[in-house]
This record gives structure tokens, C-alpha cells and sequence, in this order.
């Protein structure tokens, strides 16, 4: 099939996912879900459910952050499936990018907790023994991960450098990814400092921006990054709900 028709068709098929999305009126339904049990149940009279689906009330936290990581990684893997093929690897890297908080956690040398260790993306890189995590970094799908823990650059810088990397020469197509990396990293340098605050604001900002780029560069395979970049919103916005009702129970008021 002609490259063209390719990005036709998930186009098509992608712009029929975000209008599926779940609205803020099923949004603001569901923050009115008091305990986890009830949130669960509430999704599955929404689009979410395809996220939760497998999820009980007796999940854990990590339980939950590890059903929702699995899932983005899939649908990544998705996406990049309805792509021409030389285009495949550049989406499917964007499967890394929540990892990279525990990345940078693992390659300080810092203990690895349970939560790592059961999560078979991370598992390689949780050896108490620094010479087994080294051994991790020398696959050459890591050589990225090796090149920033030995020069300690930032992961989100050496993610990126990767992620050009694997740009095919293709100028016209392209243009809109740099876009998209400059809106990347400009949001983790603004979200950073608020470590641990809310962060609402900055994440607006970026959904915004997102579906600006994801019309804008229609037909390219900038959109199909900036429709991965919405769900993993709309995802991490999910996982907060989530985990919020795992961690303190029926402590959610129902919005006025």
C-alpha cells in the first residue's frame, strides 16, 4: 500500500479514537465515584473501560499503575502497526517515555523497589548488583540508555536524541516530530520543578497543544505521535483517579 493511503487510513482510524474519548461530562461523573469499586463500575458505562478492563477493587496501586503502563505500551505498539513500515520504530519509542522516571531512578544506583521488579519492562535493569544493571545497558536497542548513564545526561534529553535518531530522512515529514519534541521537553522542564504538586495546569496546556498538532500535521507521522501524547493523558489522568481511591478509599468528594 502506498504510504499515502497508509497515513489514510490511521487518519481515519485515529481520528475515530479521540472522538471517542470520554468527555469532561463522563469525567466529572466519575470523580463523583467515591471508593475504587465504584469508579471501576462507572467506567464501564464509558469508553474507559477498554483501560480498566481486568482492574477490581482489590488492586493495588502498583497493580493498577502496571495494568496502565502495559496498556499505553499496546497501544503504542497499535498505532505504530497502521503506519507505514519505516515509520514503525519512531512511534513505537514512545513507548519508553513513562518509563523514564524509574530509569533514572535504576541508573543512580538507588534500590529498586517490588514495583519495578514486577514490571517486564523495568526487570532488566532492578539487579541489586551494579554490574548486572550495567550488563542490561549493553543490548543495542539500550545503547541510548548507556551513552546518558555514562556521560549522566537526562534521560528525557537522551530519549529524545534517541528518538531523532530513528527519523527516517524525510524533511517534510519530520518538521512536525521536532515540533512535537520541543513540546515534550519544554513540558517535563515545566513540570519538574512541581515534582509532587499539582500539575493540572501544565498538563491542560500540553492536551491543548497536542490536538492543535495532531490537526495541524494531519496525514504525517507527527499525528499519530501527538494521538499517542492525548490517550497518555487521558491515561494519566486516569491512573490519578485510580490510585487516589486504591491508596485512601472513599475520600473523594463528589463535585458540587
Amino acid at each position: 500500500m502506498p504510504e499515502a493511503a497508509q497515513f489514510s487510513y490511521a487518519q481515519a482510524r485515529m481520528q475515530a479514537r479521540l472522538g471517542d474519548r470520554a468527555d469532561e461530562r463522563a469525567w466529572r461523573h466519575l470523580q463523583g465515584s467515591g471508593d475504587l469499586a465504584s469508579y471501576l463500575q462507572a467506567t464501564g458505562h464509558t469508553t474507559l473501560r477498554v483501560w480498566t478492563a481486568g482492574l477490581h477493587a482489590g488492586n493495588s496501586s502498583h497493580d493498577i499503575e502496571l495494568a496502565l503502563r502495559m496498556h499505553y505500551r499496546l497501544y503504542v505498539g497499535e498505532i505504530a502497526r497502521w503506519l507505514p513500515a519505516r515509520w514503525d520504530v519512531v512511534v513505537r519509542a514512545l513507548a519508553r517515555l513513562p518509563d523514564l522516571p524509574a530509569l533514572q531512578h535504576l541508573l543512580s544506583g538507588a534500590t529498586a523497589p517490588a514495583w519495578m521488579r514486577d514490571d517486564p519492562e523495568l526487570r532488566a535493569f532492578t539487579s541489586e548488583h551494579p554490574a548486572t544493571r550495567a550488563a542490561a545497558l549493553e543490548v543495542p536497542d539500550h545503547a541510548w540508555l548507556a551513552t546518558a548513564w555514562q556521560h549522566e545526561i537526562a534521560l528525557p534529553t537522551a530519549w529524545y536524541d534517541h528518538w531523532r535518531s530513528l527519523w527516517p530522512d524525510a524533511p517534510r515529514q519530520t518538521d512536525g516530530l521536532q515540533h512535537l519534541g520541543a513540546l515534550l521537553l519544554g513540558h517535563i522542564r515545566e513540570i519538574r520543578p512541581a515534582a509532587g504538586t499539582q500539575t493540572d495546569t501544565p498538563r491542560a496546556r500540553l492536551m491543548h497543544r497536542l490536538t492543535a498538532a495532531f490537526r495541524r500535521y494531519s496525514f504525517q507521522p507527527a499525528a499519530a505521535c501527538a494521538h499517542i501524547g492525548i490517550i497518555a493523558l487521558d491515561l494519566e489522568r486516569l491512573r490519578a483517579d485510580l490510585v487516589d481511591r486504591a491508596l485512601f478509599g472513599d475520600q473523594t468528594e463528589a463535585p458540587a
